[in-house]
């Protein structure tokens, strides 16, 4: 996930169960075993006008990400970590419902 496979993966279809899922048939194909961690079921994730607005809020929080284009790159991932710790959410980096609805204030 950390290769550039995935962000080749992530730019086809900007979902993070659509990359994981391919990236892990892949593995499963070349004889590659189950997930070693289930998926995180406790924070959802962001369409693409969640993840636009998302960029919109971490712009109004002054952080420089670039345009709200809906795409999580590296400048929006690190904005929502420095968020996520701000709020007191675990520092993950990733862009799902929590730090959404945390940083809309609800």
């Amino acid at each position: 996930l950390v290769t550039r496979n995935f962000d080749a993966l992530y730019s086809y279809n900007a979902a993070e169960s659509y990359g994981l899922a391919i990236a892990h048939l892949s593995d499963r194909l070349r004889g590659g075993g189950p997930f070693a961690t289930p998926w995180p079921t406790d924070d959802a994730g962001l369409s693409r006008a969640e993840r636009r607005e998302l960029q919109g809020l971490l712009t109004l929080r002054g952080h420089d990400i670039g345009p709200a284009d809906g795409m999580l790159g590296d400048k929006s991932r690190e904005a929502i970590r420095a968020e996520q710790k701000r709020l007191g959410l675990e520092a993950n980096g990733r862009g799902g419902q929590k730090v959404l609805k945390a940083l809309r204030g609800g």
